[in-house]
């Protein structure tokens, strides 16, 4: 199966535009009490555009924050901050790429960033090649010394090849285990397509699915396994998502795309800490018939109890579009019946959080109207269901982590075209 580049991309605001329904009432019309939301604080630099944030807690209370800073002739940089409980900055931002301008990422991949169990803060991104050839490499950066200096970077793919390493997911198992899953294109074959009017001048290529790879680290990050193929045919622009559980159970997500054009979220389970999966399982017929790329992943996290959670986004005849709730009680061998969690659109991946008081909560990007902000809402186990509450207004694809009781957002902010990355903390969602 193969997909048009113009569709990849640009069908889709054209798609969520004319898809969009309107998000619960109480979602649109009610406003966030004055004390549950603490007032923003800008973490990027002015005069500089900057993009695709991504939280961590640090465990103590405290939070890191990556984001990218964009430059001329597609020049990039990671950068880094400490944050304190109260959403401060603590220091000034540190560069993760050791080589200024070597960077890349886009909305649909961004870097990530987790914190081990020893405090080691781990960043994953991606890096433009030396030569003008198509495609980049993955990276992982090591700080052991609270984000304030990195080790130098190491590259996870090891195929060699100038090709696509991206939409990328990292996490970290309760030994210290460092997990990495992307998609690749190794493998994939680019053809060219004659265009409507046959005429051979009219040439377009076209675009392959992906192929889900997965590499672990058993040594801190310094080095990581032979990369692992794990699934073909995953729908290209659509992020994977990793959630580690106790005693080596480790689960994929990705969109996969089957027969028809249908994109549904997959997941794949290990049980021996990343060594082998087993085979992937369809988490809902949603019956989404798309020839385009929703550059939209799964969310997963793995309860107290072992269950593991899965939110997503999704359309089609079965399903009213908007985001979707299902849990596997066995490992992922199988899955409940999914319900839904907010009607209407949302853009990006959604943000499933584990832990905190207050228990798991969902954030995302609302697009109601056609205004973006940030909502959350709270995950139950059952059929309860509950209000979506505010977090940002103007706020667009968000990144957010849980300490305790509190709710780090990070996002989007534009102003005369330029973005920049802002912090909002919040009470957890109840």
């Amino acid at each position: 199966m193969k997909l048009k580049v113009t569709l990849a991309c640009g069908a889709l605001l054209m798609l969520l535009t004319a898809c969009a329904r309107q998000v619960k009432q109480e979602a649109a019309t009610s406003e966030p009490p004055a004390s549950s939301v603490i007032k923003p604080v800008r973490v990027s630099a002015e005069n500089r555009d900057a993009a695709e944030p991504a939280l961590a807690t640090g465990g103590d209370g405290t939070a890191y924050i990556v984001w990218v800073e964009h430059q001329q002739n597609k020049e990039a940089d990671v950068m880094l901050a400490h944050l304190d409980s109260d959403g401060q900055v603590l220091g000034a931002p540190v560069r993760v790429n050791p080589k200024p301008g070597k960077a890349t990422a886009w909305r649909g991949d961004p870097p990530t960033v987790v914190v081990a169990p020893d405090k080691t803060v781990y960043v994953g991104w991606t890096a433009r090649l030396a030569s003008e050839a198509r495609g980049n490499d993955l990276y992982l950066s090591a700080s052991r010394d609270g984000g304030q200096t990195f080790e130098p970077p190491v590259k996870v793919n090891d195929d060699g090849k100038a090709v696509g390493h991206g939409m990328h997911s990292l996490a970290v198992g309760e030994d210290g285990r460092v997990y990495v899953a992307w998609l690749d294109e190794r493998n994939a074959q680019k053809t060219m397509a004659m265009g409507q009017t046959g005429a051979m001048q009219k040439m377009e290529h076209m675009e392959s699915n992906r192929e889900v790879f997965m590499a672990f680290s058993t040594d801190g990050g310094r080095s990581f396994s032979k990369n692992q193929r794990i699934a073909q045919e995953a729908c290209p622009c659509c992020k994977t998502a990793l959630a580690a559980g106790a005693n080596g159970h480790v689960y994929a997500g990705w969109r996969q795309v089957l027969p028809g054009e249908f994109r549904h979220i997959a997941v794949a389970a290990s049980e021996d800490g990343g060594k082998t999966f087993q085979s992937p399982r369809i988490v809902s017929d949603d019956r989404w018939m798309i020839a385009a790329c929703p550059v939209s992943g799964p969310a997963l996290s793995v309860a107290d109890n072992g269950a593991l959670q899965v939110v997503w986004y999704t359309e089609g005849e079965r399903s009213t579009p908007g985001l979707y709730h299902a849990e596997s009680l066995d490992n992922g061998k199988t899955f409940s019946e999914s319900r839904p969690l907010a009607r209407g659109q949302g853009r990006g991946t959604p943000l499933l959080l584990a832990g905190g008081k207050s228990g798991a909560s969902v954030v995302w990007e609302s697009n109601e109207g056609g205004e973006s902000r940030v909502v959350s809402v709270p995950l139950y186990g059952d059929e309860k269901t509950a209000n979506a509450a505010p977090v940002a207004s103007g706020g667009e694809l968000p990144s957010a982590a849980v300490s305790g009781d509190q709710l780090f957002v990070g996002y989007i902010a534009r102003t005369n075209e330029r973005r920049s990355i802002w912090i909002v903390r919040a009470k957890a969602v109840a």
